[in-house]
Order: C-alpha cells, then structure tokens, then sequence
C-alpha cells in the first residue's frame, strides 16, 4: 500500500482523525448540552452523566474546575485531531509539498509548543489549584511533539520551495 498520494495509508489517517475530532466534538457538545439543561444527576458532590448510544457514564467532582478542565482538554484534542486530519488529507494528493500542508503544520506546532503548555499550566495552577508537578510526562510529549511538527514545518517548506522553483524551471 502506497503511503502517500490518493487510495494510500494518508487517506485512511485522515478519514480516522477526521472521525476522532466529529466524534470529540459531539461528545463535547452533547456534554455542555447536558450540563445547561441539568440531564445528569449529582450524588455526594459527584455527577454522573449517561453517554448515549454507549451505554457507558462519566462521572466527577460537581465543581467548575473539574468541568472546565475536561472541556478545555475535549478542545484541545478537536483541535489536534481537526489539524492532524488536515495534514493527512493534504498527504492524500499527488504533490504533496504543498502550502495546505505547510500551513497545518504550522498550526500544528503552535498547538503543541505554545497552546498545549499554556493550558497544561492554567489547568493545573489557576484551575485545579495544584501545587505539585503531575502528569508532567505529558507536557514533554507536548513539547516534543511541538518539536517533530516543527522539524517537519520546514522540511515540508523547503520541499514546497524546491517543488515550485523547479515548477518555474519548467
């Protein structure tokens, strides 16, 4: 199977990531839905709210900051999968160092080097009111991930560079 280019391992990346950012955004809607019309219940400071279709539940602490942080992470991850979809669909045509791709990895590191730090800390100080580093494992995947999407930002913008010179040249 081809990696790249139309009927290859690309397109089925984007139509998977593609599905995951749908399927993170009508969890996260149905769930905000949920909470302004009261459809779940609340027992000893928790909630617990049915997830339809699953059969399945997700309860929590009933305080704003535990509420607040699943959806700015359910945001995060429509983002990061709405973007990595892009970069795949982009992957999915026959040239592919094109400006669509270079401009989703672009994208892609900002989500990764500036937004995902900045929301790993306001989430875990002003929000949660933490005073120790947990989970600090995943903000250096973050950061490392930032990086690779980086290296590749330009990679891919040099490629974009030759491809069209040699267009030109032509």
């Amino acid at each position: 199977m081809k990696i790249f280019g139309p009927k290859s391992l690309s397109t089925i990346f984007y139509y998977i990531f593609k599905s995951i950012s749908i399927i993170l955004l009508a969890f996260l809607t149905y769930m905000e839905f949920a909470f302004f019309t009261n459809r779940f219940t609340v027992n000893d400071g928790r909630f617990n709210m049915k997830i339809p279709l699953t059969g399945n539940s997700i309860d929590g602490n009933y305080q704003s900051s535990d509420i607040l942080t699943i959806s700015l992470i359910l945001i995060f991850g429509i983002l990061l999968f709405y973007l990595l979809s892009n970069i795949f669909k982009a992957l999915k045509e026959t040239i592919i160092f094109n400006k669509g791709i270079v401009k989703n990895l672009k994208l892609l590191t900002i989500l990764n080097l500036v937004i995902g730090p900045i929301l790993y800390f306001l989430i875990h100080y002003p929000i949660m009111h933490k005073t120790e580093f947990r989970n600090i494992h995943n903000l250096i995947l973050l950061i490392i991930f930032g990086m690779i999407s980086l290296f590749l930002t330009y990679v891919f913008k040099k490629g974009y560079t030759v491809q069209s010179e040699n267009d030109l040249t032509i």
